[in-house]
């Protein structure tokens, strides 16, 4: 609305109803002019808001903008587009409205022609200020008027009041939750919903747009963190930056609607003075007072005005106390003749307390400055109005650092000082060096800011600067021109007697002229004879003036006041040149050097380009730009480089009105100094290019316009060449490029063979009223072509020079050269180049041998080239191009050029492709032909917008193949019924790899572009693009972005640079990107990218085994094989809660566990987990090992002992005497104690188990047979078994022992025989022994006689001293696997069936006998 505010003012227009979009009144020709305009809403002039630059923009005819505007009514001076003082078109003339007939039915009337709802009702009119008419025009409507032209108007030709209204859509904001109207939680209606507005980078121009908007006064404060309460709904506002001039809040610059990073613990508040306000002051704590009084905005007289009043006013506003002086300051003065007279106590805490009372007598106004009102000061200067700046916060003084400081800054410091135009501005440290705090840097002013700490700048005490950085400012102290052109042109103003006056034209001359030139360092004055007009200096004091002619400065004359009305002086300097040309073959060409600091110095070719040099031509009055040169073109300078990084719009007046780094700060050295080629003596005005336009030419002095009398295809064809333009196509009298103002000028008469058009008859022309001869115009083709192609937009590149079409060569012919020719001729992008003569080898000379173009000039003349005709190229090589609008098939409305609606050409224009029949293999072609890689989706139903024109049905024929579909834009596509709402779409993918990584899935990023593999450059790569790069290639999560070539540098084109993705698209080339080709990179800025891609599993190892015994010592192991090392390892149990974590910087951790017991027995994995970047990755979980923790227990030992102190150890069989009596032990090694034994017999009984006794890890038991008896006849075994942890376990059972019940024998013979049989059998067993002692596992046999003593055979039995006072042979350890009680029966049978053979059995069969076991 802002925009259209402006538009409908410019077209003398009334207020603004609407806007519209989507080129709402049809599609405009030629050209796009404007691109992302953004007005404030109180320039005069659409081309005054800021904007890309003229033909800059990124749109098509389909979105040309429109404005709806009232004709016939508006509201003026308002505090929005729906509240005002009311103004009819009446008989052509904006006329006020007068209030003696308006009533309710008149504003209906007018609220709804201006679109804004229904009028508010109240019982005081509301008051927008006088209009300055005396009489108006009278209205009388029914209420049911549309308009209110449709009701009665009649002149009004005595005095009347202003009629005001003020609808019910007037008010978008409110305070919501203060403790008066104008205090509170800011709040905004949009959407049919009120919301709140984010506190961050809310400040005092924030909280003064407010009050303004809220018809509040004096903004006292701002308030942050919800002061007034947590809003509801949502936060529609953030990120608001106000100049502090503008009319609503929402016409701030901010975040669009609804986007936000905060809570509603950030909801902004705002304190406006609910009585009392400060207009047209340097601040807010200054400026001519005005009360709220009975509902309207009233000045207060000074006639009673004094200190008391002062002091509460100022002590309201928040600014402190009033500043006295003999002068009151002057802040113009207001509408009203009558006011309010005030008388206070001087304790009032509000001058609404204070005794108010109309005045109905003219009064002046109150004006007041409050001490608080000082943030400036200029410090170390000669005078009041030059020195070091320094700004006043947080109760201390600081400096301002030079970085960006210019003339914008310079003026708002100067306006703030209450001082004049800025002379100069100086840097470091020029007036000394500050102390304390650097509390400004970076600032950025508009030159209309009200003070310095309003601009735009790091924040108080942000800086990167020194105090040797310390920003001055000269300004003159007495004289100043206001509302000029320039800083020297404007209505002149002098300081006299504390305040600010105007001069009178009554007694002005050209001597006060030059005086007031030269002060302001101007230069000298302007005669012109066109009369600048500056507008009035309304309100002001008059001065005439009496000079004695030796005076230096205009104060130093005479001043006298003039108390009659008088004429303003108007006043234009020619000014200092601060611009030259150096070392070229004319007065319009050379190097370019500014004058700066007194010292001239040169431009850095860093992005300069044919908009920078078109200014420059522009400020040097020469003719129309025909070439920027770079590379010290024109020789190599001197002394400083005062501008570098310069980026105009082109419709700049001075070189240092354009963006560019502060004046010395450079990166370059004189080798790239900046140069420029101007026209001397002819420009084109007002064309599309520098080839186009009115034709003027300088001639006597003066630029003046060529007529189109005798004006033809001769004349044409000498401005073409003298401009090398190429040749001519349309030379008439049009008025397409405008007319200008002069109505001199000149004829021409060429024979077409003149180098100039001053070579040509001129004759001074006079145009009348009644002459129809309109001024020469212009278009030529341009120094560029493209022959023998398909289209003029396709085909071999020549270059026209000294009048003639020539070659270049194709040697060092690459993509950004290619790219400069396509955008010169308006062809798109350079979709393929072609080095030999594949268009033909041409006739003409071969103009350009090698070109060097960096992608981004604007013509192939700005690209760095050997000296035309130095010819060393290869004939047989020549340069060619097909730009892309010379194919078959465009892609548009998308952020790059491989998505898009598809468009396809034919007869001339463009049309849309039906998506009835659109299918993935048409779209295969389509990204084909367009060199976009492989079709990722063919999405229908308009995804990207409605186009226009043609709709063409997606026909087999055309779209089998890329010379299908070229063939059909040559014979024609089939029509279809489909509407603009199937526009089918396409988005194309290039392929894309990663190198030099350790996996797929990192790497550098490399893309397939016109078969061949190119990086990408680091320049906006973010997290963003690494997770689009990681999702096109399926390797799952980015963890990190990588530049600098942090994967080594990679060859061949730097395809894409400046790569800017939001994280959602699903290829690179979806991201908003350069064109391909188009970058300002070396590969030591290639990019590289880090995925998750498919994560290893850790691995895990258990040791000494899987299964163990209890109580073992077991070590687990992790290892994750990755590069990504650095990262937590976790072991995991299930079942069960068991965890242990452990960091490591290698690739393997182990996990101990001491002793093991029954609770861990289970299944284990491992888990890995790393922080990368901002964020913890876990990797897959690992596969799962079981850990079985076991009791195992040994095989027990069996042996016999008889009561005749005869110890049989581990016999397999032994006979005994029905009635004797015999023990048998049972014995075992085992670390687990508290264990029973149990004794079989035959694998059936099974006695009562006996508890094991014992020292250390040997157990035993025995078990008594008192008196033998058949029944105990039967093989005889031991089991050992133990309860652990509610689980029983058992040992095997030992080897059988049989005892055989015998009857009782004394036979002499026998026992004799017996004993030397036995004998005989020792000596075998004992030499059989000696023999295998090594093999002998751990026996030791025990013999006992009656009386006890002991005979005792040396073995490895470790086992010491009777047990438990009796003498026990120890057993054999033998491993064996514990088991539970239920399967020993089973164990017992299997152990009956082998046969025992080794040494132990053999030597359990010795018996030594004192006495026979055995009688007869």
């Amino acid at each position: 609305m802002q925009e259209a505010e402006v538009v409908c003012r410019e077209m003398n227009c009334g207020t603004p109803l609407a806007v519209e979009h989507g080129a709402y009144y049809g599609q405009g020709d030629d050209q796009v002019w404007m691109d992302d305009v953004e007005c404030t809403g109180h320039e005069k002039f659409l081309t005054d808001c800021p904007h890309r630059g003229f033909g800059e923009n990124d749109c098509s005819h389909s979105e040309d903008a429109g404005v709806v505007c009232s004709d016939h009514a508006r509201l003026v001076n308002g505090t929005n587009q729906c509240s005002g003082r009311v103004e009819v078109n009446h008989n052509g003339h904006w006329r006020k409205v007068c209030n003696s007939d308006w009533g309710k039915k008149e504003a209906e009337v007018l609220c709804r022609d201006v679109g804004c709802g229904a009028p508010l009702i109240s019982h005081e009119s509301p008051y927008f200020s006088q209009g300055s008419e005396v009489t108006g025009v009278k209205t009388s409507c029914f209420g049911n008027e549309s308009s209110l032209t449709q009701c009665t108007l009649q002149e009004f030709n005595q005095t009347c009041g202003d009629a005001s209204v003020v609808c019910t859509n007037s008010k978008p904001l409110r305070l919501v939750n203060g403790t008066n109207r104008c205090s509170g939680r800011v709040e905004v209606y949009h959407g049919g919903q009120w919301g709140t507005v984010c506190d961050d980078g809310w400040g005092m121009q924030e909280a003064e747009v407010v009050c303004r908007e809220m018809n509040c006064g004096t903004p006292v404060a701002v308030k942050h963190g919800a002061y007034y309460g947590r809003g509801d709904n949502d936060v529609w506002m953030d990120d608001v930056e106000c100049t502090g001039h503008e009319k609503f809040l929402t016409n701030c610059p901010h975040r669009s609607i609804g986007d936000h990073d905060c809570g509603h613990s950030e909801d902004a508040g705002v304190i406006c003075s609910d009585h009392v306000r400060l207009v047209n002051g340097t601040n807010r704590c200054s400026g001519r007072v005005e009360v709220n009084h009975n509902g309207h905005w009233r000045k207060v007289c000074n006639s009673d005005w004094g200190k008391k009043e002062g002091e509460v006013l100022c002590r309201e506003v928040g600014c402190g106390a009033p500043v006295f002086s003999h002068e009151s300051p002057y802040f113009g003065q207001g509408s009203e003749v009558t006011g309010v007279k005030t008388s206070c106590f001087g304790n009032e805490s509000s001058l609404s307390q204070c005794t108010l009372q109309e005045f109905n007598q003219g009064c002046g106004d109150t004006s007041v400055v409050c001490t608080n009102s000082k943030l400036l000061r200029l410090v170390n200067g000669t005078n009041r109005c030059s020195g070091r700046v320094e700004v006043y916060h947080d109760g201390q003084w600081g400096t301002v650092c030079d970085d960006r400081w210019g003339m914008q800054e310079a003026e708002v410091a100067c306006r703030e000082m209450n001082c004049g135009t800025p002379l100069a501005i100086k840097y470091r440290a020029y007036y000394g060096q500050g102390d304390d705090q650097v509390w400004m840097d970076d600032v950025e002013c508009t030159g209309h800011e009200k003070s310095l700490t309003d601009c735009p700048h790091r924040g108080f005490g942000e800086n990167d600067c020194s105090h040797s950085e310390d920003a001055g400012v000269v300004c003159s102290e007495a004289v100043r021109l206001i509302n000029g052109t320039n800083r020297c042109s404007g209505r002149v103003e002098v300081y006299y007697q504390g305040q600010w006056g105007k001069m009178c034209s009554s007694d002005w001359g050209t001597k006060k002229a030059a005086m007031v030139c030269k002060e302001l360092n101007c230069g000298m004055p302007d005669n012109s004879p066109v009369k600048p007009q500056f507008g009035e200096g309304k309100g002001l004091r008059g001065y005439t003036s009496n000079c004695r002619g030796n005076e230096s400065s205009i104060t130093q004359c005479s001043l006298h006041i003039n108390p009659a009305r008088c004429e303003d002086v108007a006043l234009s300097c020619t000014g200092h040149p601060t611009l030259r040309l150096v070392n070229g073959t004319d007065k319009c060409s050379g190097r370019v050097e500014i004058q700066h600091d007194g010292q001239w110095g040169t431009v850095c070719d860093d992005q300069w380009d044919i908009r920078d040099a078109q200014v420059v031509c522009r400020e040097m009055n020469c003719g129309t730009v025909q070439t920027a040169k770079s590379a010290a073109y024109f020789g190599q300078g001197h002394g400083e480089i005062w501008l570098d990084d310069t980026e105009c719009f082109g419709n700049e007046s001075s070189l240092s009105h354009c963006q560019h780094a502060s004046f010395g700060e450079n990166n370059c050295g004189h080798s790239e100094d900046a140069g420029v080629v101007c026209s001397n003596t002819i420009r084109l005005i007002n064309g599309t290019d520098h080839c186009s336009g009115r034709v003027e030419v300088y001639h006597g002095g003066l630029w003046s316009p060529v007529y189109n009398v005798n004006w033809g295809l001769n004349e044409a064809e000498v401005v073409c060449r003298e401009m090398d333009c190429g040749d001519p196509v349309m030379a008439s009298g049009s008025s397409q490029f405008g007319q200008g103002s002069r109505l001199g000028g000149y004829t021409i008469r060429c024979g077409s063979k003149e180098s100039s058009l001053t070579q040509c008859s001129l004759r001074e022309f006079v145009r009348t009223s009644h002459d129809h001869a309109g001024e020469a115009t212009v278009v030529c083709s341009g120094n560029v072509r493209l022959v023998n192609g398909s289209s003029q937009c396709a085909g071999r590149v020549e270059f026209y020079h000294n009048g003639q079409w020539g070659t270049v060569c194709g040697d060092s012919w690459d993509t950004n050269d290619a790219t400069v020719v396509c955008r010169q001729l308006n062809c798109g992008r350079a979709h393929k180049i072609n080095h030999m003569s594949y268009f033909g080898h041409g006739s003409g000379k071969i103009w350009i041998d090698e070109i060097e173009c960096n992608g981004r000039e604007s013509s192939l003349t700005q690209c760095t080239q050997r000296e035309f005709g130095d010819n060393t190229c290869n004939h047989t090589s020549v340069a060619g191009v097909i730009c892309s609008d010379s194919l078959a098939v465009r892609l548009v409305n998308s952020n790059d050029q491989c998505s898009g609606r598809v468009e396809l050409y034919h007869a001339g224009q463009w049309g849309t492709m039906c998506d009835r029949d659109w299918t993935m293999n048409d779209a295969e072609v389509v990204c084909k032909l367009l060199d976009c890689g492989h079709a990722v989706s063919a999405p229908i139903s308009a995804p990207f917008g409605q186009g226009t024109g043609p709709i063409w049905e997606a026909s087999n024929s055309c779209f089998g193949s890329e010379t299908s579909l070229q063939q059909c834009s040559v014979n024609g596509f089939n029509n279809t019924s489909c509407r603009h709402e199937e526009d089918a779409g396409i988005v194309c993918a290039e392929q894309i790899k990663l190198v030099n990584g350790k996996s797929e899935c990192s790497g550098r990023v490399e893309i397939y572009h016109k078969s061949q593999w190119g990086t990408v450059c680091d320049d906006e790569w973010e997290m963003t693009n690494a997770e689009v790069v990681c999702r096109q290639l399926g390797c799952g999560q980015a963890l990190s972005y990588l530049t600098n070539a942090h994967f080594g540098r990679g060859s061949g084109p730097i395809w894409l640079d400046n790569v800017e993705c939001t994280g959602q698209e699903n290829a690179l080339t979806q991201c908003s990107h350069n064109d391909f080709g188009d970058n300002n990179c070396g590969h030591g800025e290639d990019a590289g990218v880090v995925c998750l891609g498919i994560l290893p599993k850790p691995q895990i190892t258990l040791s000494p085994a899987p299964e163990v015994n209890w109580g073992d010592r077991v070590e687990i192991t992790c290892t994750m094989v990755t590069e990504h090392l650095g990262g937590t390892f976790v072991l995991q149990k299930t079942p069960g809660s068991f965890k242990m974590e452990k960091y490591s910087d290698n690739d393997a951790i182990t996990f101990t566990i001491p002793k093991v017991d029954l609770s861990h027995k289970g299944w284990y994995h491992c888990e890995y987990r790393k922080r990368l970047a901002i964020q913890d990755i876990s990797f897959p979980k690992g596969d799962s090992a079981e850990l079985s923790v076991t009791v195992r227990l040994e095989q027990p030992s069996i042996s016999l002992t008889s009561p005749h102190a005869m110890v049989i150890f581990s016999p397999d069989k032994i006979e005994v005497t029905r009635g004797s009596s015999f023990s048998i032990t049972c014995s075992i090694h085992s670390q687990y104690p508290g264990g029973f034994f149990y004794l079989t017999m035959s694998n059936v009984n099974v006695t009562e188990p006996k508890p094991a006794f014992g020292h250390s890890i040997f157990l035993l038991a025995y078990f008594d047979f008192p008196v033998v008896g058949d029944k105990d006849q039967g093989e005889y075994s031991c089991v050992y078994g133990v309860n652990i942890s509610t689980l029983s376990f058992s040992s095997p059972p030992s080897k059988s022992l049989q005892v055989i019940v015998m009857a009782s024998s004394s036979s002499s013979v026998i026992s004799g025989t017996l004993v030397g049989l036995l004998l005989l059998l020792l000596l075998l067993v004992s030499y059989l022994v000696w023999r295998r002692r090594g093999q002998t596992v751990r026996a030791m046999v025990r013999f006992s006689n009656r009386v006890g003593e002991t005979i005792k055979q040396d073995t490895e039995d470790k086992v010491d001293g009777p047990l438990d006072g009796r003498d026990y042979n120890s057993l054999v350890n033998e491993n064996g696997n514990g088991r539970t009680l239920e399967d020993k029966g089973a164990e017992v049978d299997s152990h009956n069936s082998a046969e025992r053979t080794d040494t132990e059995d053999l030597t359990g069969r010795v018996c030594y006998e004192l006495e026979p076991l055995i009688h007869p």
